[in-house]
């Protein structure tokens, strides 16, 4: 998604509007970012601990922020072996799910609660876009397809509150054999963990 919307729909920003966002100045302190990739959406999220997980170690040297963070290459499925449940007090999972099995992305949902304290954002395309090409040129096109799909009733069923917006993708080549709309809808939930 262009830097853009990342600054403008920061999911804080999102949930606000919607009337979700639960926390108020200070009360989150740390934030663990799920398949950061090159975006690290977690700056725009006041915080004095971010950690960035992704096994896709070429994006780290693209990371663009002004804040404080540190990186980790680990395979994203398999977050319970380096996390302990209740580490951080929010968990994001931006533009991952998709990217994954669905078995193993539900495991991933899983784990995120386990390891939040507070809650866990997920970011997905509401439905299926078809992408098996890096759109980013780092070369990661294992990585970038999109192996699933989600709706947010999925996700309002595993107890997550949602806001589905409608969203313009760059008009850019994104899968090998198919052309692909660019004008998708994006799912943004959220769950608070008691």
């Amino acid at each position: 998604m262009p830097k853009e919307d990342w600054a403008k729909n920061t999911v804080k920003n999102i949930f606000t509007e919607a009337g979700l966002w639960p926390w108020k100045e200070g009360e989150i302190v740390s934030i663990l970012d799920v398949a950061c990739g090159l975006s690290l959406k977690s700056k725009f999220i006041p915080a004095q601990i971010r950690v960035g997980v992704d096994i896709y170690e070429k994006y780290f040297d693209h990371i663009e922020t002004d804040v404080p963070y540190v990186v980790m290459k680990y395979d994203v499925r398999k977050l319970d072996e380096i996390f302990l449940p209740n580490s951080f007090d929010i968990v994001l999972a931006l533009d991952i799910i998709e990217h994954i099995e669905k078995d193993e992305a539900q495991s991933l949902i899983k784990q995120c609660e386990k390891i939040a304290r507070k809650g866990v954002i997920l970011e997905t395309p509401n439905g299926l876009v078809e992408q098996n090409l890096d759109i980013t040129g780092h070369g990661g096109h294992e990585f970038q397809t999109h192996r699933c799909s989600w709706t947010d009733k999925e996700l309002q069923g595993m107890g997550y509150k949602t806001v589905v917006r409608d969203y313009q993708m760059a008009d850019i080549k994104r899968h090998t054999d198919k052309e692909v709309d660019t004008h998708i809808q994006l799912i943004d939930a959220i769950k608070l963990i008691k």
